[in-house]
């Protein structure tokens, strides 16, 4: 997974995804790759800012997409904490304010909220 997200280089072999090596991209290239994946890490407690809100730190992925109205935002960002098990009154609190598999689950629904095409899991079984 780290390999695939260009965190970690690989030390032998290739890395081939949809018939595309991407352990061999240029960076005009690998820009247009990280458009279409995302990562969940698995310490939730150190990949969430603290002053930030739920809402706020979901909705950051969307931040850049200016053609997006800001209600539609809300939206989404609404949509993909119910998605994850969380309701809507989740997007005002602090991740201070949540259970650690709660911050897993805000963890998971900032790698979803773009709707990539692909999510990467660093140790998807813990």
């Amino acid at each position: 997974g780290r390999c695939l997200a260009h965190f970690a280089r690989p030390t032998s072999g290739r890395i081939v995804m949809n018939g595309q090596d991407v352990s061999r991209l240029s960076r005009a290239a690998w820009r247009d790759w990280c458009k279409r994946i995302q990562m969940v890490f698995q310490d939730p407690y150190s990949s969430l800012d603290p002053r930030m809100t739920i809402g706020e730190l979901v909705g950051e992925g969307l931040r850049m997409l200016v053609d997006m109205p800001a209600a539609d935002k809300r939206r989404r960002v609404d949509e993909v904490l119910a998605e994850v098990g969380l309701g809507s009154e989740y997007a005002k609190r602090f991740p201070h304010e949540l259970s650690g598999g709660q911050r897993q689950r805000v963890a998971i629904a900032r790698a979803v909220v773009r709707r990539p095409s692909f999510v990467i899991a660093d140790e998807p079984v813990s």
